[in-house]
């Protein structure tokens, strides 16, 4: 049962007729208090006999079935009795996976899952249960949270997956690095992938076979993510890339050329791999990433200075006369990008305010906001009023991407109502406020 990952097991005779059923709670109540030695024969503790039933029984009437009889386990046999062959078990929890959805639910059904078809299937019912929490007016930072928890859950699985298809466990320890918005926890619709891998020291004799080891196990991993819904990063930011998939020392020595050496490339690249958050595998190699990363912020003011002028690309997203700035190009001519003219700002400034804080392990930009509310209190109102903003934001962008089946980027404004678009208008005002801070506190006014 634990290596198999199952509640039960059902005991057949010699003709694969079913007999009996030992569940978990067998195990706990008859073996683990001593009522049974552990050599007792499975026949001393199995409930027996079991509830049978036909094959093309209904979800809806085997919970029935299970409600009647008070059991948690439903046989099922080739002609629905006990004397034919078993060929199934409806269980509980497939019952409330098949009629429920709920997080704890999909996340048991992730954990459960063998293939990475019913790992798609899990992760959908998430994107249900985000527009149920939405009609509910559920608070955005609780379903955040538990969707971070079942993107991260998907990831992992993900991986496990991939690492029983490679010829060899793991040369050396390692750890996926999950980054841009998974990374901040913020990821709620599907969105393109962002990953990478660092892996633990080895010689350099052996670094090119190792490397080539967990480049391989990456294309397994984002080919699985990509048939789940998360496509592939145009960018090829992902850990498959020979770019971002590296030993601790090189990853080090890769954060603090783009930290010493600042220029508009590693800006960009430094705004992206910043918000890194370990998903699977060893943690101590991230959290010595960390430190290493906050050690060489010490040597470079100049940096801060690069990424305040990063966070100022965007200004407020209204232009004469409080009107929307729409995009020009002709693919998005006249739609509103709600991520790059309203989001990303105060993602922008979040981060770069923490990191010259020196705030470790927060990269949700609300919650860092909500950080530096409670260390800068003459500053409470503002940041607090940004933290504000980015939720309505997202939630927003989450509301439109539902309705159109997409992610929500881009807004037609026009087919907003005058009260959605003056919500909207209200969240721009912490945005100018937050860029004119940083613009006095980085001293940016003569550095654009």
């Amino acid at each position: 049962m634990s290596n198999n990952k199952i509640g039960c097991i059902i005991v057949v005779d010699d003709h694969k007729n079913p007999v009996g059923i030992i569940t978990n709670s067998d195990i706990k109540n008859k073996i683990a208090t001593g009522l049974f030695p552990i050599e007792t024969p499975v026949s001393n503790i199995m409930n027996a006999p079991v509830i049978t039933s036909k094959k093309d029984l209904t979800v809806a009437d085997g919970q029935l079935q299970m409600i009647k009889h008070n059991i948690g386990h439903l046989c099922i046999t080739k002609d629905g009795t006990v004397n034919s062959k078993l060929i199934g078990v409806l269980t509980h929890h497939d019952v409330l996976v098949t009629l429920g959805n709920n997080p704890s639910v999909i996340l048991k059904e992730i954990k459960r899952a063998k293939r990475t078809k019913k790992l798609r299937v899990a992760r959908l019912k998430a994107k249900t249960l985000i527009k149920s929490y939405l009609e509910q007016n559920i608070p955005l930072s609780h379903i955040v949270k538990l969707i971070s928890q079942i993107n991260d859950a998907v990831t992992i699985r993900a991986i496990e997956i991939a690492l029983k298809k490679m010829p060899t466990p793991p040369p050396v320890p390692f750890s996926w690095m999950a980054i841009g918005s998974q990374g901040r926890k913020e990821q709620l619709l599907f969105t393109d992938q962002d990953n990478a891998i660092v892996f633990q020291d080895v010689d350099e004799d052996k670094y090119e076979d190792t490397q080539a080891y967990f480049l391989e196990l990456a294309k397994l991993v984002t080919k699985s993510l990509n048939k789940i819904g998360f496509e592939y990063c145009e960018a090829d930011m992902m850990a498959s890339n020979i770019e971002w998939c590296k030993s601790i020392s090189e990853w080090k020595s890769q954060f603090s050329s783009w930290i010493l050496n600042p220029d508009d490339k590693a800006i960009l690249l430094s705004s992206i791999f910043f918000d890194f958050n370990s998903v699977y595998g060893d943690k101590d190699l991230i959290e010595d990433l960390s430190n290493s990363i906050y050690n060489a912020l010490d040597e470079s003011a100049l940096f801060f200075k690069f990424l305040g002028r990063d966070a100022l690309k965007n200004p407020s997203p209204l232009g004469l006369f409080k009107q929307f700035v729409f995009e020009k190009n002709d693919e998005e001519k006249d739609l509103f990008n709600i991520k790059s003219r309203a989001l990303m700002p105060l993602i922008d400034a979040a981060r770069l305010l923490v990191l010259s804080k020196k705030i470790k392990g927060i990269n949700n930009t609300s919650e860092r906001f909500e950080k530096l509310a409670e260390i800068e209190p003459n500053n409470k109102e503002l940041y607090e009023s940004c933290s504000y903003a980015f939720k309505a934001l997202s939630k927003f962008k989450t509301k439109q991407g539902l309705l159109h089946n997409n992610s929500g980027k881009y807004i037609k404004i026009e087919t907003l109502s005058k009260e959605e678009q003056l919500k909207l208008k209200r969240c721009f005002k912490p945005i100018s406020e937050i860029q004119e801070t940083l613009k006095l506190r980085f001293d940016l006014k003569n550095f654009m």
